[in-house]
């Protein structure tokens, strides 16, 4: 199978180069079921990942990641590396096989020495996006080191690509929806005079026993119960320790260690009657509990914690 394809007389379209420069370039086989083997997928609830081989190339590398809010972001790894500064373009083009084309510029990159190409969220969903209406992307920049005098040009091809697409976007459905900021420290309401929570506060709950499944730097989770509406001091005491222990129950059933959890004591005001206390019983506030996590820097998985920066946005021609 033929991988790369060297062109030492064509030239580079204006829109893709300012100077006469041949081209290196890199592409799928126009063979479908060849093409299609070149689509994977890596999912799970933290993030999913929809990968392309690039033929003697590297791979490129679309991630999506959980949360509040989705990030997805793109990565290039070519396996020669990136040997100096410059910028990466990508252009939307029909595939080969058409006789006529055009291209159209989606945006650009700035590549640096050592480090990997990296697409931020409106760019790479712009890639996608051309992928899945059946457009090749163009990616092309030059390296002295790597290839002086020439133009370096993986491309991504839209063949085999519909399949992966598709449980691409099916992941994303199933990804977990809050991380470690979201719930590391969790206020919860207990339903009056009892240890009972609250249906909104038990989904809270749900959220985070469901991340605290993935995330093995937790080293610590600490409960603290209040109970500040009965009428005796007696009453606070008991139902604080009620409740307090109901939560720890929820831990220890989803499959944490009872050496990870910490109940902190009730303060000063589950002591006070309720007539002593300003606070109403209908108040949220005098029921509740807090739920703080500590971790292990060390073990934190940086797919759950990964930053994306909309690197490339605002730089194609439809900006």
């Amino acid at each position: 199978m033929k991988k790369i394809l060297l062109v030492g007389t064509l030239i580079l379209s204006t829109s893709l180069c300012s100077t006469a420069l041949s081209q290196i370039r890199y592409y799928a086989p126009m063979n479908p079921e060849a093409a299609k083997k070149l689509w994977s997928n890596e999912n799970s609830r933290i993030s999913c990942k929809l990968i392309f081989d690039i033929p003697s190339y590297g791979f490129a590398n679309f991630m999506t990641y959980g949360g509040r809010d989705l990030r997805t972001a793109l990565t290039i790894h070519p396996k020669l590396g990136i040997g100096q500064s410059g910028s990466m373009r990508f252009i939307a083009t029909k595939p080969d096989w058409y006789s006529i084309n055009t291209e159209r510029l989606l945006g650009r990159i700035e590549l640096y020495s050592g480090f990997i190409p990296y697409v931020g969220p409106t760019l790479s969903w712009k890639i996608l996006s051309e992928l899945d209406h059946g457009n090749q992307v163009l990616m092309p920049y030059t390296d002295k080191r790597v290839a002086p005098g020439q133009n370096i040009i993986p491309s991504l091809s839209p063949l085999g690509f519909k399949e992966a697409y598709k449980k691409y976007l099916s992941c994303q459905e199933q990804l977990i929806r809050v991380n470690f900021n979201d719930i590391k420290m969790m206020p919860l309401v207990f339903k009056l005079h009892t240890s009972e929570l609250t249906a909104r506060s038990l989904n809270s709950l749900k959220e985070q026993l469901e991340y605290l499944k993935y995330d093995n730097s937790i080293i610590k989770v600490k409960i603290r119960a209040y109970a500040y509406d009965m009428h005796k001091a007696e009453d606070n005491v008991n139902l604080a320790k009620e409740r307090a222990e109901a939560l720890k129950k929820y831990y220890i059933d989803n499959g944490l260690s009872e050496e990870v959890i910490e109940i902190i004591p009730f303060n000063a005001l589950t002591l006070n009657t309720k007539d002593e206390n300003p606070i109403s019983e209908e108040a949220a506030t005098s029921r509740n509990a807090l739920i703080t996590l500590e971790r292990d820097v060390a073990m934190i998985n940086k797919d759950m914690e990964v930053r994306v920066p909309d690197v490339g946005a605002g730089t194609g021609e439809d900006d």
